[in-house]
């Protein structure tokens, strides 16, 4: 912070900073106050002259903010120049009257250079200013002329650091200097001019009374007259020339409102002929026909009338050749010593600029309230102590309040409580510090929701550069940060996924590496026979991981195609039992199976209902103590039926029963109750059982009370069930098929077809493309497994020729593949393959496959 000094008297360009009025932060123009000021001004010349210069010191001070502001004029006193402090307010205003010495003032320079001039801690240079308290920090001076000459100053005083001057302050000073100088001196000089022509009037007069017989003596007395009527009529003009000075238009009326006087200013306000009145002053003035615009008869009528003064007035006034002009009117009476009115001055500022401004600012404020009130964002304006002033239409909207509900400190209620505390002292903090800011915090809509939001805020400054608050712009986000979260969740499960993927693979490996092992030791052809057996066992278990790893990946992607067709329910039912019993058996558990006495068919796919329904056991096997109970239920419920499955297990944590379906979810990992396997079960079941537009949910009375998983699926029309149950009983073997099979793997090829013969058909191995092409006109197959990674022809190629030729047009193609991704799919699908099957191959699946397909037209899955 700068401090005055106490040092040496400086040169005088030391502490004159002038030309940081232009560099300066500079306010925005206060036309209506200081159009308010002119007219207070006017007022004061017209009731009482002498009273303007000490009005012109209070306006400044109050259109400035300064701490002290006056009017120092040039004297002479005892032969010396000296300075006389005409007008004081302010903590100056105790020196009201007082002098200086011309030399030791900064006025002194004002005058001499005929400038405005800034100065900052002057005391470094003028003694005269040292001992102030609080002492003078800027100092900004502008001339006050009269008749062309600079007669003395009018100043400005901050005692305050923080409070500098700028080039605004420097105008409006400016403005109101001359026009308060120009006025007063006319004034002045009318006054001096009238009282010359009483005395010399009364002089003559008694002059010749008392030498009436003179002539001689009257003829010189009149003479004197002459010259003093001269000596009046210059001086009338030059009070006319200072009237036409003065930056306002200013109109005398006699009683009648005929007009007697107008400065140039005021023709050219209203324009006219040269040298005839203004059109819109006098008694005749009137607005044009057809237009609503008022002109100055009506206030002028008012006054001379016996009214009061008619001040501030706003018109708009039309001229004679059709423009308008908004103007400010001020009009004061004259009175005689009687009190009598006997005409009127009128002063008028034109405000045109200053109303295009306004108009312009109400516009501009419309626009942006529009465009605030349609966005949907939270706008809001806070002011320095951190309280609303302003909030756009959306806001209200938002939060079901009114305006009075949120404005001040409100606010503060529409924040979660475990977010408000942190979240306003952060935000008064940048209040208090006033930096820019941002938080995330939620906010309750009118329906009671928490919404989350990002929330932006910029201070405010006002043109002086004085903080005003903060603007801020809330967007909600709730979208975002709930996506945000469920991916973090999905990460974290996708983490733990992996982890126990990698400990599912090792299980398996663990027994076939020892098995390796074994048969290799000497005596191992002698445990050859359950070596074999285990190995077979554990290589399913790996297949079944690998195949729920791409049937998950199908089914999120709503990449799997339903084959639906009518089933007896009763059929998929024993089906799943089938597939479930051995885990069933191995747990020792008893399964009771309780099924309606009437046929119940759905519209379903065989093979997924199947799954969901051996899924859902397992699970309860998976998770039911040794020796435990299980339920299968199946019951008719109205147009739906609801397949039940129950257990007396281990039961599901009341916690963990809305993530059940979630994938990679196991609700007992984390208490040590895990049955291995990956955690997608029951997320392929949910999904399989809404794709036949059914619906299944999972229900527990809590840890140790068992689980009941309620599947519930929409009947088929029952019609077509005897049919379907006759057809599905009485399904073919695999006799009569013949069927060829092409790998590069000799091992897998023709264990592949000793595996389709034990099954009935009549099945080829051979080795490579050509061969398999070679094959087709003995063996005339139905269908060719086809390995597509052959060396010199693969599969793809077998494939294509295959189809091209007509005389097999009725073999279908099965690619034999460890690729199972769906891209792999879509491949083959695209190169005319019927069926897509993973290595190693899924008996079961195929065996279903060809048995179903046999009779009808391909399809590939």
């Amino acid at each position: 912070m700068e401090t005055q000094s106490s040092a040496a008297p400086s040169r005088i360009d030391d502490v004159l900073i002038t030309e940081e009025l232009e560099r300066r932060p500079r306010r925005a123009p206060d036309h209506a106050a200081e159009n308010r000021a002119m007219a207070a001004l006017a007022r004061q010349l017209a009731t009482d002259p002498h009273g303007a210069p000490q009005k012109l010191a209070e306006l400044v001070l109050d259109l400035c903010d300064a701490d002290s502001a006056g009017i120092s004029l040039l004297e002479e006193q005892d032969g010396e120049r000296i300075f006389r402090w005409h007008a004081a307010a302010g903590l100056f205003a105790d020196h009201l009257g007082g002098t200086i010495d011309y030399d030791r003032s900064p006025c002194g320079i004002v005058v001499e250079r005929n400038q405005t001039m800034l100065m900052r801690y002057g005391e470094r240079h003028f003694a005269a200013m040292v001992g102030f308290d609080p002492p003078m920090v800027e100092n900004l001076l502008v001339p006050w002329t009269a008749e062309g000459r600079v007669v003395g100053t009018v100043w400005l005083i901050s005692n305050r650091p923080d409070r500098q001057f700028d080039a605004e302050d420097a105008r409006v000073l400016r403005n109101l200097a001359d026009f308060a100088a120009a006025a007063y001196q006319a004034i002045v000089a009318l006054e001096e001019t009238a009282e010359s022509r009483r005395e010399l009037v009364q002089a003559a007069e008694e002059r010749t009374r008392v030498l009436a017989g003179h002539n001689r003596m009257l003829e010189h007395e009149i003479a004197q007259r002459r010259q003093a009527d001269d000596a009046l009529r210059a001086s009338e003009q030059r009070y006319r020339d200072l009237l036409g000075a003065i930056p306002a238009g200013v109109v005398a009326c006699d009683a009648a409102g005929t007009v007697v006087f107008y400065n140039a200013y005021a023709a050219q306000l209203c324009g006219g002929p040269p040298g005839e009145a203004p059109s819109c002053w006098g008694p005749d003035a009137c607005a044009p026909q057809g237009h609503r615009l008022a002109n100055f008869t009506d206030p002028l009528h008012e006054v001379l009338a016996g009214g009061e003064p008619v001040v501030d007035r706003e018109l708009a006034v039309e001229r004679p050749g059709g423009s308008r002009i908004d103007v400010l009117l001020n009009i004061t009476p004259l009175r005689d010593h009687a009190g009598v009115v006997t005409g009127a001055v009128n002063i008028v500022q034109d405000i045109t600029a200053r109303k295009r401004v306004e108009t312009a600012l109400r516009a501009s404020e419309l626009r942006f309230r529009t465009l605030a009130d349609t966005v949907p964002v939270l706008i809001w304006q806070n002011d320095e102590q951190g309280r609303n002033v302003y909030v756009n239409q959306y806001y209200l909207d938002f939060t079901g309040l009114g305006l009075d509900d949120v404005m001040g400190v409100r606010w503060h209620d529409l924040v979660h409580p475990d977010d408000a505390p942190g979240y306003i002292a952060d935000y008064m903090d940048a209040v208090r510090t006033r930096r820019p800011w941002r938080n995330l915090d939620r906010v309750r809509r009118r329906d009671g929701q928490w919404r989350w939001f990002d929330n932006y805020a910029q201070p405010l400054f006002g043109p002086d550069g004085t903080y005003e608050g903060h603007v801020g712009a809330s967007l909600d986000i709730t979208d975002a940060v709930l996506a945000e979260q469920a991916l973090k969740e999905t990460d974290r499960r996708k983490d733990e996924f992996l982890a126990v993927l990698a400990h599912e693979l090792r299980n398996p490996l663990a027994p076939i590496s020892n098995a390796v092992h074994l048969l290799r030791h000497p005596d191992g052809r002698r445990r050859a026979d359950r070596l074999v057996e285990m190995l077979g066992r554990q290589v399913r278990q790996m297949i079944k991981l690998v195949d729920d790893l791409l049937e998950i990946s199908r089914i999120t992607r709503d990449k799997i195609e339903l084959d639906p067709q009518p089933l007896l329910l009763a059929d998929v039912v024993h089906a799943a039992v089938e597939t479930s019993r051995p885990l069933i058996d191995q747990h020792h558990h008893h399964l009771d199976v309780r099924l309606p006495d009437e046929p119940l068919t759905v519209h379903a796919d065989s093979v997924r209902l199947t799954q969901v329904l051996a899924n859902l056991l397992n699970n309860a096997a998976k998770y039911t103590d040794h020796g435990g109970r299980i339920e299968l239920d199946v019951r008719r419920a109205g147009p739906d039926v609801e397949i039940a499955v129950r257990d007396n297990g281990i039961g599901i944590p009341a916690g963990h029963l809305p993530e059940v379906f979630d994938m990679f979810t196991q609700a007992h990992r984390a208490a040590g109750r895990g049955q291995g396997g990956l955690g997608i079960g029951l997320a392929m079941v949910r999904s399989l059982v809404q794709m036949h537009g059914g619906t299944v949910e999972a229900r527990s009375a809590g840890a140790g009370r068992g689980s009941e998983f309620l599947v519930r699926l929409p009947l088929a029309e029952t019609r077509d069930a005897d049919d379907d149950a006759g057809a599905a009983a009485g399904a073919a073997p695999l006799a009569g098929q013949r069927i060829l099979v092409v790998d590069d793997n000799r091992d897998a090829a023709d264990t592949l077809a000793m595996l389709l013969e034990a099954d009935g058909a009549q099945a080829r191995a051979v080795y490579d493309g050509q061969a398999a092409l070679d094959a087709l006109a003995d063996l005339r197959p139905h269908t060719v497994l086809l390995d597509l990674g052959m060396p010199e022809m693969d599969g793809f190629e077998v494939a294509r020729r295959i189809r091209a030729d007509a005389a097999w047009a009725g073999v279908r193609i099965v690619a034999l593949t460890g690729w199972g991704q769906e891209s792999d799919r879509e491949r083959t699908r695209g190169a005319g393959f019927d069926f897509h099957l993973t290595k190693p191959v899924d008996l079961g699946m195929l065996h279903a496959w060809l048995g179903v397909r046999r009779t009808e037209g391909g399809a590939h899955t």
